[in-house]
């Protein structure tokens, strides 16, 4: 999977989140679950993009656990 891929299921479950057609909670597991699949499709062109896309899906995970 790519860095361009993941980022893409980011920005898709950003958009239901924000038009409430998933629960904060889901929200958060979608992310963890992108968390593994990075893992898993590690390469040595990605490694750099994914590092940065982790830093993101961590401040959204943790920007969801402040919501009410």
């Amino acid at each position: 999977m790519t860095p361009e891929l993941l980022n893409n299921y980011i920005i898709e479950y950003n958009k239901a989140l924000e038009n409430g057609e998933i629960t904060k909670e889901e929200y958060v597991e979608l992310l963890k679950g992108i968390n593994i699949m990075e893992g898993i499709a590690d390469d040595a062109d990605g490694l750099a993009l994914k590092a940065q896309l982790n830093v993101m899906i961590n401040a959204a995970i943790s920007a969801a656990s402040l919501m009410v």
